[in-house]
């Protein structure tokens, strides 16, 4: 035998409202009050359960797409590499991720950080630069020569501090 008040929370389920805060649809029942035995689904829980079902397949539906782009992005890359390694006459020849590659062009053409792209880890450090036809490009590029054989560089690093100022470390 069915009480007064469960009757009356068994119509609650039939009223619906709207959240003034966030204007999400409810059903008064939703306020946790607890009946015997489960309510028979209605319309809202119908909708509720296809959003559920529709919310899980977008999810897989954005998961593959983003796998399918990330396979033609890798394709791409690859398919990018062999052509450029067919009209490249500088780094293809010599073996150099073009990625690797710094253009300075002055007083050398490339700084090539090799293995940078790849191994995420710097093999060696290559200064390349073009033939020289003058000879000031040549005499620049002996005493870059000399310098390196004498060992006569040093690292430095340089900090860019909020204010602006430049701070040797």
């Amino acid at each position: 035998m069915k009480t007064d008040i469960t009757k009356f929370f068994e119509l609650q389920r039939q009223i619906f409202g709207i959240c003034p805060k966030c204007t999400e649809f409810f059903r008064l029942s939703d306020c946790k009050i607890f009946l015997k035995k489960k309510p028979i689904p209605d319309w809202k829980d119908k909708i509720d359960q296809e959003n559920l079902r529709l919310e899980k397949l977008m999810e897989r539906l954005e998961e593959k797409e983003e796998e399918i782009r990330e396979k033609a992005r890798d394709k791409g890359r690859k398919l990018a590499q062999l052509t450029i390694k067919k009209i490249d006459p500088v780094f293809a020849p010599r073996k150099l991720d073009p990625d690797d590659a710094k253009v300075i062009f002055h007083p050398i053409d490339y700084i090539v950080f090799n293995g940078m792209n790849q191994a995420k880890s710097i093999k060696n450090i290559i200064l390349l630069d073009r033939k020289a036809k003058q000879p000031e490009h040549r005499q620049i590029q002996r005493s870059i020569q000399r310098v390196i054989d004498r060992d006569n560089y040093e690292w430095q690093t340089l900090r860019v501090r909020e204010c602006g100022k430049i701070q040797l470390e």
